[in-house]
């Protein structure tokens, strides 16, 4: 029964019943027991749960921004232990959670298909396929081989086999070119775009987050040896279906209408920010600004900085504080002395939540550009990713221009190394947004190549993980499976497409 709580679809527990077959005995219907949910409203809920548990809106996805730099939670914190020392187990209740997290999401979106395509909804259908892309290059990206074939399928498979890593990704690019298909076809009644609370049914912007997150998933492969015949023929399959990828403007966001109310507030904000109250929260005063994070933006002069953190005091002093990530102080007092997270990401209780932004998706397509796979000039595409950027955190396109100029650590012309100006420039500007794509760079190229490691005096292995380890709820309930898979180690049991 454990196992089912991962694979069972999660709509509602109605489904669970009325999935199966009316015996002679049942003699009676009840009206309010609906054996069937209609699409439009499964899809709410399941992009909803996206945003709130696969985005940076998840207290479980805050490893990434630890580990990349971005803040840091002091030492006499009660918790943060693994993220801190990097000794983590099987145990541990991030990667618990992140693994749970995504299999419930994808039982809404395989839910969702399997209704769609029984009643000719092509729009759901490419909806749902995209997302699960979406759900699974995560699970990869975090542990590797993982479910797939049989997942999500718990009546006819308690123990889903694992699916190699490389061919789940491979399908995903599949899955994402019938999507990008299917939007050009698809009709959406005012009413299903109503449902549709990423895009109002606008099918073109569906199709660009297609084609955008089908790009994410080509770039992983970048540094494998013999992959770029095969990443040169994907793109094509992109450039055919007339979509392009998400531009200035264009970024994919959520909100279905948050409250300043309990339970309804915008999730980031909810867990970083301030409660219906106007207290901040718990995590708001645990995480505070890591100092490589902050000299970067002090040390060049950024703008950025007053949007991405606060002054001490919440911002009521006059001075920027950080700390060395790791470094063991005083808890009862930081909160005064060192800067907070900053009000360029943390808006209010109503912001929209990203799920990919367009500065995104602009640093993928120049560092695409750069490697000869995009013909769109990669110096055009990553000035317009700053300038995008300093626009999402409330500066001007002027800021970024003169940023641009001015500083030889954002210049194009004053950086030989192209891929690593792309790279530490969409880690600064990711910050506060998504840690987890930055978290997969560094992994993959090693960049930023001066990436600090965590100081704490617990640290036993001095390197950032490179994976997580699969749930001990795995080797409970699908020993054999999981246990085919190796020893595990977050420090040398690589992703596929970490080559370095």
């Amino acid at each position: 029964m454990k196992k089912k709580l991962i694979y069972v679809f999660t709509v509602s527990a109605i489904l669970l019943f009325g999935a199966c077959k009316k015996g002679f005995l049942d003699i009676n219907d009840n009206p309010n027991n609906a054996t069937v949910v209609k699409p439009a409203l499964v899809l709410t809920g399941a992009l909803n749960n996206t945003a709130a548990y696969t985005t940076g809106g998840s207290i479980f996805y805050s490893f990434a921004a630890l580990w990349m730099n971005y803040w840091m939670t002091p030492g006499g914190v009660s918790g943060w232990y693994e993220e801190r020392s990097y000794n983590f187990t099987t145990n541990w209740s991030g990667s618990t959670t992140l693994w749970a997290n995504l299999y419930d999401n994808l039982n809404d979106y395989a839910y969702l298909e399997t209704q769609s395509k029984a009643s000719g909804q092509n729009f759901f259908i490419a909806v749902a396929k995209t997302m699960k892309a979406w759900d699974y290059q995560y699970l990869v990206d975090f542990y590797g081989n993982v479910p797939y074939t049989q997942a999500s399928k718990s009546v006819v498979f308690l123990n889903p086999k694992y699916d190699k890593a490389q061919d789940i990704y491979e399908d995903l690019a599949k899955q994402l070119d019938t999507a990008a298909n299917l939007f050009k076809t698809a009709t959406v009644s005012p009413a299903d775009a109503g449902a549709d609370i990423y895009a109002k049914g606008d099918v073109k912007k569906w199709g660009k987050f297609a084609n955008t997150l089908k790009l994410r998933i080509l770039l992983r492969q970048s540094e494998m040896p013999g992959r770029a015949q095969y990443i040169k023929d994907e793109i094509a399959k992109i450039t055919a279906n007339g979509f392009g990828y998400i531009a200035t403007g264009e970024g994919i966001f959520n909100n279905p209408g948050y409250l300043n109310t309990a339970g309804k507030q915008n999730p980031f904000w909810a867990v970083y920010g301030y409660g219906v109250d106007g207290t901040r929260t718990a995590s708001h005063g645990y995480m505070l600004a890591s100092s490589y994070g902050m000299n970067f933006l002090q040390d060049n002069d950024d703008p950025r900085l007053g949007r991405l953190y606060n002054t001490v005091n919440d911002g009521a002093g006059s001075t920027y504080v950080s700390l060395v990530w790791g470094q063991d102080v005083n808890f009862d007092q930081t909160i005064v002395t060192v800067s907070s997270i900053g009000k360029g990401v943390l808006k209010s209780y109503d912001q929209s939540q990203p799920i990919i932004t367009d500065f995104e998706s602009l640093f993928l397509q120049a560092e695409a550009s750069q490697r000869g796979y995009l013909t769109s000039s990669a110096q055009s595409n990553y000035e317009a990713a700053v300038k995008a950027n300093f626009v999402y955190l409330g500066l001007t396109e002027a800021e970024a221009t003169t940023y641009l100029t001015d500083q030889d650590v954002a210049n194009w012309t004053s950086n030989s190394d192209k891929i690593a100006l792309i790279i530490k420039q969409k880690w600064a500007a990711m910050n506060g947004t998504n840690a987890i794509e930055p978290w997969t760079d560094y992994r993959r190229l090693e960049l930023p190549a001066d990436m600090p490691i965590s100081i704490a005096s617990t640290v036993t292995t001095k390197k950032i993980p490179v994976r997580m380890l699969y749930p001990q709820r795995e080797y409970n309930t699908n020993a054999a499976n999981v246990i085919a898979e190796g020893t595990i180690n977050q420090f040398t049991s690589r992703i596929f497409w970490d080559v370095k």
